[in-house]
């Protein structure tokens, strides 16, 4: 398994939705699905949030690690 690379801009400490799924190289239906699965735990926390919701460089690396985890997962024999 190897990790997507990933270029974050210099300088900024966070980052919404729409950006998180640009640098991560998915769409902001992937992303939602992705943040679905690993972090959203109840209904205060669900879909209607994810538009609220902020993400700091260090998110973004861990998400793409579980990215690559299920690509990798689905890619195994």
């Amino acid at each position: 398994m190897n990790p997507m690379q990933i270029s974050l801009p210099s300088g900024k400490a966070e980052f919404n939705f729409q950006e998180a799924a640009t640098l991560l190289g998915m769409t902001s239906e992937e992303l939602e699905a992705l943040v679905a699965l690993h972090l959203v735990n109840d209904e205060d926390d669900g879909p209607g949030n994810l538009a609220r919701m902020r993400f700091r460089p260090a998110d973004l690396i861990l998400l793409n690690l579980m990215q690559s985890t299920a690509a990798a997962k689905l890619n195994a024999p």
